[in-house]
This record gives C-alpha cells, structure tokens and sequence, in this order.
C-alpha cells in the first residue's frame, strides 16, 4: 500500500504541520506502507498572492502532485488538498479564521487578503475527502462552526515520549555550551519568534522575572542566547537545559512545544488554547502555569515558577502524554481510522 502526504515543506519537521507529517509517514512506514511527501510546486505570482489566491494556488499545486503518485491513499492538510480522484484523509491543523484573527500582525488589509484567502482554501479543501480529521477538539468545534464542515474524527497529535523524556539538566546544558550552575535560570522559546506565538511578550518578561531567554528557532532577539534550527534530537537537550519553557501563543490548535516540554518535564508557561484545554480537564492541578496572553501574566508565571513544587505535577502531566499522546497511541488510532477508509 502507498500513501501520499502533502506538506507545506516535505524536506522540513520545522513546522507543526511538517512535524505531523514527519510523524504520520513514520506510522505508516512502520505499518508496512511506503510514503512520499509532496508539496506545492513553489510560490505563487505575486501579483496573484496579492489578489488572496495564494492558498488556492498552492493547493491546486500541491494536490496535482499528489494526484500523479496515483498512490492508495493522501493524506492532505490545513489548505492544502483538494480532489484526487481516490480515497482521501484531510487534516485541520487549526484555522486560519482564528490564525489571522487572534494574532496575524500587518495592515488591514493584508489581514482580509490572508483571511479571504486562507479560509476559502481551507473550507473548500475537505470537500471530496473520504474522511476529515481535526487535531484537537476546540479545532473540530472551529471547523464546523466557521466553515459548515463536519468532522469525522478527533485524532490529537503525538510526540515521541522515547526520545523527549526528562534528563540530566547539568549534562544537556553541557551539550549545548551553556553556563552549568543552577544559579543561571533559562527560559526556552522553540519555535518561529512570531506575534502568534507571544514572541513579542517574551524577552521582557524573562529579564522582569530575572530568567536568561534562549530561543530554538531561525530568528531571536539580540538579548537571547541562539540556538538556531534545531533537529528533534538536538531539541532534546535544550528541553532538558532550561528551568522552563515559555510559549505564550494567542491561538494554537496542539502546540508540539507545550506537548514535547512537558514529556521533558520541564514545566511550560504558556496559554489555554487548543491541546491545553483538554489537558486541563484532566490535570487540572497544572493551573498555576498558564498565563493569559499580555506581559503581566507571563511575567507572572514565570514569577511563580519558584513557589511552586512541581514534580507531582509535571509526573503526572507525562503520564497524561503517554497515555494520550504517544507514538503507539497515535499510531493506533491513525491506523484505525486507515484501516476503515481503505476498507474495499
């Protein structure tokens, strides 16, 4: 059996959505499948990006490719997918609705265009699909109110708990040439230094609260100490080098950084969107770390993070994971969702 995925970026696992496919492609091929990745053929005319079409054409793009694989099955995400003539599994990673509304940044105008355009895109990329899919429940709830789509599944997204598991700070900050001694606190941003995301929150709380900021990501403030891009096994370390994570995002639909902070045990300051909220229900003794998205809360947070004896809680908080977001987890359900739409 062969199965198409399609990414923003099939050479990268930078992104969320690259990450998933990463994932997804690793489940599968331990099933026995063979995968291939394909993505948009590149970017569109600007003058036509400018018109809101960008989306559009991309996904025509992207699912072109995926229909000359002429594989058992694709497995299409967010905007990018359409009709390919088989059976087909597509993905909501989120809104863009909610993206551009709770932290797109630019004028207004480029607002509606990203708006237009990414939600026609992706309202229209479900239809025809043998099965559609949401990452979180506060993302199926988003998709059947904004866009009119029924979603047929709530598979949340998994990290590999063998490989992002608590360890010696001492030895990973060794790892990553930084200070050793338990008197120099870190505070650990992953991920692209964006308005979305909180970044610009970020820099300030951690010199309010007397934390040294390092950031896993292309671009960081000259303040921070840079990590750079980071591979899963080297985000490893820095997980485990920090006394924190701080990921003060305005919308998130999973969040691999909260998920994978946590598996790490390390306590993560962030926000109550999308995973989190499910989290919450389950753990809700995890309360003192989340922090609404403006500078007082976060710096907050991080204020509190020497009140507060959290072994009792991060532990459970990995048992959460593993039980609801591991590798095995993931895979059994993706595989039984697979298992239906590949029925003959």
């Amino acid at each position: 059996m062969r199965a198409t995925l399609i990414s923003p970026n099939p050479a990268s696992n930078a992104g969320g959505v690259e990450r998933f496919c990463a994932l997804m492609a690793r489940v599968l091929g331990e099933a026995g499948w063979s995968t291939s990745l394909v993505g948009p053929s590149g970017p569109p005319p600007t003058a036509l990006a400018r018109l809101g079409l960008g989306p559009t054409l991309q996904a025509a793009s992207a699912t072109r490719r995926a229909r000359a694989e002429h594989g058992d099955l694709v497995i299409s995400n967010g905007f990018l997918g359409g009709p390919t003539g088989g059976r087909r599994v597509h993905v909501y990673h989120g809104t863009m609705v909610e993206h551009v509304r709770k932290g797109a940044t630019g004028s207004r105008r480029y607002r509606l265009r990203e708006l237009a355009g990414g939600a026609l895109a992706e309202a229209l990329c479900a239809r025809g699909a043998t099965s559609v899919v949401a990452v979180s429940r506060s993302t199926a709830g988003e998709v059947e109110r904004l866009y009119r789509q029924g979603v047929d599944a709530v598979i949340p997204n998994a990290v590999d708990t063998e490989l992002f598991s608590p360890g010696d700070r001492a030895a990973a900050r060794a790892r990553l040439g930084l200070g050793l001694g338990d008197e120099q606190r870190y505070a650990l941003f992953v991920g692209r230094f964006e308005h979305r995301k909180g970044a610009d929150l970020v820099p300030e709380a951690c010199r309010r609260a007397g934390f040294e900021l390092m950031v896993a990501g292309r671009d960081a403030p000259q303040s921070a100490v840079k990590l750079g891009t980071l591979t899963p096994d080297e985000l490893l370390y820095a997980y485990r080098a920090a006394n924190c994570v701080i990921f003060p995002t305005r919308y998130e639909s999973f969040g691999y950084v909260t998920v994978e902070g946590l598996a790490c045990g390390v306590p993560v300051i962030t926000t109550d969107f999308g995973w989190m909220r499910e989290f919450l229900h389950h753990c809700p003794g995890y309360r003192p770390f989340v922090v609404e998205p403006n500078l007082d809360s976060v710096t907050a947070g991080l204020e509190r993070l020497g009140d507060i004896d959290a072994g009792d809680i991060l532990a459970q908080a990995r048992d959460f994971i593993e039980q609801e977001n591991s590798l095995p987890v993931f895979g059994r359900r993706w595989l039984e969702l697979i298992g239906e739409v590949c029925r003959p």
